[in-house]
């Protein structure tokens, strides 16, 4: 998913990152989310969740990050 922000108020969960609205899965009633496929994230204190874009690139930064503190 890529794309601009939406300008409706319909519902789904906005990124914290982009502010992109998305489905959640389990806002959506589903046992699962599509987020529960991907490795694990650190949540950061007061914010919400990301979108499928944001949350691929959070992970590889976080990744090149973990790699980059390797001796």
């Amino acid at each position: 998913m890529s794309g601009t922000p939406e300008a409706s108020s319909g519902a789904g969960s906005r990124c914290a990152r982009c502010g992109l609205r998305f489905e959640c899965g389990l806002e959506a009633g589903a046992e699962r989310c599509w987020c529960a496929a991907l490795p694990p994230l650190k949540p950061v204190p007061g914010k919400g969740c990301l979108c499928p874009d944001c949350l691929r690139a959070a992970l590889a930064a976080a990744q090149r990050a973990s790699g980059a503190a390797s001796p």
